[in-house]
């Protein structure tokens, strides 16, 4: 029963990460994976510092992306 769990319990959280960007809103000429994913690869150096969250934002606005509640 506990791996059962874990079965359903391991896809719900990927999916949650994958709807991160969920009200994002672009062009469509990049899809937000690729996009997200490309900046996050350009300030990986940040590493878990709050400037990485600004970093990543800037880099997905460059990209045409604008971000949830502007």
């Amino acid at each position: 029963m506990r791996r059962r769990s874990v079965l359903f319990t391991v896809p719900a959280l990927l999916a949650g990460c994958a709807a991160e960007g969920h009200h994002w809103t672009g062009p469509g000429t990049e899809s937000f994976s690729e996009a997200i994913a490309d900046c996050r690869g350009r300030t990986v150096a940040l590493g878990g510092k709050p400037e990485r969250k600004f970093a990543i934002e800037t880099c997905m606005v460059g990209k045409g992306w604008t971000p949830p509640g502007r």
